[in-house]
Order: C-alpha cells, then structure tokens, then sequence
C-alpha cells in the first residue's frame, strides 16, 4: 500500500506505518488468503486517500451514533440479564425452587466457569466469523435462555440454563474489544471501552428501578419468573434489531459511502495493526502465550473479577443482610451502579489526562480494600446500617481498573 495521511494533528508523516507488517510478503505466496482485509480494500481503491481534520472528525461522529448506541445497549443488557439471578433472589427464587447449600453460589458461579471455556471457543470464532452477525446471533441465544429459566423450577434446571447463558455471554467483552479496535484509534479506544464497561453502572440503577416495578405486579408467576422473562423478550427483540444495523467490518458498513469507507480504514493507519484476514495464525497465539504481559494482565483481572463476580450474584443479598426488606434493598443497590459509573468513567477520563494506567489502577484499588474492611469490622446492628451502606458502595469501585 502506498497511500499516506495528511493527520493534520501534528504527526510526522515518517511515523505512518503499514496495516499490517509482512501482509505483502505473505501474499505474495499465497494470493490474497491471509492478507489483511482493509489493505486489499484500500489496494483496490487505487488513489491515495487524504484524512483532513474536517473528514476525521465527521466520520468519527457517524461511527459514534451507529456502533456506540448498539455496543452500550447490549453490554446493558448482558449484565442485566447476569444480575437477574442476584434481583430474583429477594424475590423468593431461593425458597421457591428449593436451593439448599450451596447451590445458589454454583448458580452464581457457573456463568463465570462457563465463559472461561468457552473464550478460547470465541476468539477463534472471531477470526472465522463476521463480527456483527456473529455477535447478533450470540445475544439472540442468550435472549432465548433466560426466557427459558422462566420454566425452570429446581436447581438442575437453573443450572443448565445459567451454564448455557455463561456460554452464549462469553463473546460480549471479547467481540466489543475487536470492534472498537477494529474501528478506533487507540488514543479514541479507552474512553470508548470506558463507556460500555460503565453500563454497569447504569444497570445497576435502572435494573434496580425495573426489579422495583417488576416485583409489584400481580399474576400467577412469581416475581423472579417475571424478570427472567421481560428481560430475555427484550434482549430477544434488540437481537434482531442488532442483527440488521451492527457493521461487520468498516469496509461493509452500510452507512458510510465508499469515500467514507476508505477514510475510515485510513484514519487507522497509526494503530500499526490490520482489521482482519480471517485466517487463524497460531504463531499469534503463542506469542501471546509467551508475553509476560498476558500473564500480568490475567492476574489482574482474575483478581478483580473475584471481588466484583461475587458482588453481582450476592449484592441484594449482602444488602438485604443490613436488616432491610426487600423492595428498599432493591433500592438501596443503585446509589452501587452510581458510584461504579463515576469510578469508570473518571478512571478512563484520569487515564487519558496522566497518560499512566498503572498509576490510575493503583489508585482504583484502593476503595474497594476499604469497602471489604468496612463490611468485615463492622457490625450488622441497625445503627451501623449507613456505614455498611458505605462500605458496600465502596466495592462497586473494582470493576472500573479493567476499563482504566
């Protein structure tokens, strides 16, 4: 490729880079099988493609209102359909299915067991697949399970439908972080992955709100039947909305013309990576094996995602255990979604200021330590109830540092 950007944001020309390093060499061997996909694009195209910073700053607006409004409302509605589990359970899905033990931990736990074995499962899927019909699919599946956990009335049957919604739900993080990769620059990416990550937050209030209005209607379900079933015919319906208007790729993307596509593809040039060659390479694979910042990385998620997965299943509960009835604990848990979208988001925007994750990261551990003190030291007497309340709030910080 022999096109060049005019950024017009102060970068020197010399530091423009190729999509992707030994795609010419490789197709040179193989034709165009393992090349990357928006390279062929812009060969094909045949003319040099200028990005002014009028042109950057309109296409970067169209990608916004097309991909930002689906990738917000489905992250939305997977942790909303995640934390169904955790709303049900103030509403007498314990006692009304039997659950002794500790069952309604394993029920907590094996979304998460099954998302880990699945992932390897969906990175390959997406090389293999195209992205938005991929995940559109994934989120219609899901859908279709929590409104079978309607029927579900032991713990056998919530099991197999909360593995089923692990395996379905695995894909969400891993398709919206290639997405945003696929069309962000990565000094765009960290606020725009902070934005979905902070739909927990917002599901935090508006599912507490919904479970609130959801629990006070009467029919011959229960309460918690009644949430798994609106919830799933929501993310249902938005699964075939999604399936319609989500981009494969910026070289399909309906609504940017062929001139639009080409600056699309260009504008990322900087990122020194390709979009894709729907070829999987496994010599990728084991150099990401062999990173060490693959295994820093990992430890650092798996120990947040400890703290914060159990906070999500037992949340209510934990709020329920400060002496409050149920309807006010569901209310109680959104000043949690509050303070975790304000963690994200000030985590992405102090990120982008300092230009030092590492430093924010420390930063964002340190609530959530204070949080865990506070609920271990503290009694359980009615007196103690705000600073409990506190304490719990303080955890909802965690989750942020992966945003961050």
């Amino acid at each position: 490729m022999n096109s060049h950007v005019d950024m017009a944001q102060g970068k020197d020309t010399s530091d423009v880079a190729h999509l992707e390093s030994g795609t010419d060499v490789e197709s040179s061997k193989t034709g165009t099988r393992g090349q990357d996909k928006a390279g062929l694009f812009l060969e094909q195209a045949g003319h040099q493609v200028i990005v002014t910073p009028e042109d950057d700053k309109r296409i970067l607006r169209k990608i916004d209102l097309r991909l930002l409004p689906i990738i917000l409302f489905v992250y939305c509605l997977q942790s909303l359909d995640k934390t169904t589990l955790s709303y049900a359970s103030v509403f007498g899905l314990i006692k009304d299915t039997n659950l002794v033990g500790d069952q309604f931990s394993w029920l907590g736990s094996v979304v998460y067991v099954a998302q880990l074995v699945f992932q390897p499962i969906v990175a390959y899927s997406l090389v293999k697949f195209p992205l938005g019909k991929f995940i559109s699919i994934m989120v219609l599946c899901w859908g279709a399970v929590l409104c079978g956990m309607t029927a579900a009335h032991d713990f056998g049957g919530l099991m197999a439908a909360r593995l089923l919604l692990g395996a379905f739900e695995a894909s969400v993080a891993p398709t919206f972080i290639a997405v945003v990769q696929m069309w962000y620059r990565r000094r765009e990416q960290t606020t725009r992955n902070a934005a979905w990550y902070a739909m927990l937050g917002i599901v935090n209030m508006l599912g507490s709100l919904l479970t609130y209005g959801l629990g006070h209607i009467n029919s011959h379900l229960h309460s918690y039947q009644i949430i798994f079933l609106f919830c799933g015919c929501i993310t249902v319906a938005f699964s075939i909305v999604m399936f319609f208007l989500m981009p494969d790729s910026p070289m399909e993307a309906k609504f940017l013309t062929y001139e639009e596509k080409l600056i699309a593809i260009e504008r990322l040039r900087m990122n020194q990576m390709g979009i894709g060659s729907g070829v999987w390479k496994w010599d990728h694979v084991l150099e990401a094996f062999l990173d060490v910042k693959t295994y820093l990385w990992f430890s650092l998620m798996l120990v947040i995602s400890i703290p914060s997965g159990g906070i999500s299943t037992f949340g209510p509960l934990i709020i329920e255990s400060f002496g409050f009835e149920k309807f006010t604990t569901i209310l109680f848990n959104m000043p949690f979604g509050a303070v975790q979208m304000i963690a994200t988001l000030g985590g992405a925007w102090l990120s982008n200021c300092i230009g030092m994750k590492s430093v924010v990261l420390l930063l964002l551990c340190l609530p959530p330590i204070a949080g865990c003190v506070i609920l271990l030291v503290v009694g359980r007497a009615p007196s103690n109830r705000a600073v409990l309340l506190v304490g719990y709030y303080l955890i909802s910080v965690s989750l942020p540092q992966c945003s961050s």
